[in-house]
């Protein structure tokens, strides 16, 4: 376990911050047309440059990040894209080097949904809970099964570097 805590979307001028991942997500429908890991509906990879709400995330993640980092570094959010699973998408099994630090946050999901799975001895596996960000070493091989159930897995997703 390296960093896990639950995030409370809060209310926006609009409604809900988590409405808003949502709605952006969704619009932007499979901008990567599944040429990357994920094979599954995937937003551009900067998202966090032009939505606030992708922007609040990434402040999460690089919080939870600088608080386990093993040193004092000054540390930025590279990319961070948003996705959304349904029956039968997964993602291959990769890694995020030579970024630090990676994470996930669960916008929407239930407890059917594909874990984050870590292909380590035990085959580790985070499942994914509405709120829940995780955040663990960008070197890790992780990857998501095959979504089992009919229900959106809707996630924002991002990898943390040394500032530049």
């Amino acid at each position: 376990n390296y960093g896990r805590e639950i995030q409370h979307v809060p209310e926006d001028a609009e409604g809900s911050l988590q409405e808003s991942m949502i709605r952006i997500i969704k619009e932007q429908g499979d901008f990567q047309e599944r040429n990357t890991n994920v094979k599954a509906d995937m937003t551009e990879w900067y998202m966090h440059k032009t939505h606030t709400c992708f922007q609040w995330v990434c402040n999460k993640a690089l919080t939870l990040a600088e608080r386990h980092n093993p040193h004092k570094v000054d540390m930025e959010v590279y990319d961070c894209w948003g996705a959304v699973y349904r029956e039968g998408e997964y993602t291959k099994e990769h890694d995020h080097w030579p970024c630090l630090w990676s994470f996930v946050f669960y916008v929407d999901s239930c407890d059917n949904c594909s874990p984050l799975v870590f292909p380590t001895g035990n085959n580790h596996k985070i499942l994914p809970k509405t709120g829940n960000l995780t955040l663990f070493p960008s070197w890790v091989l992780h990857s998501v099964p095959p979504q089992k159930c009919n229900h959106e897995r809707i996630m924002i997703a991002g990898n943390i570097r040394l500032s530049k």
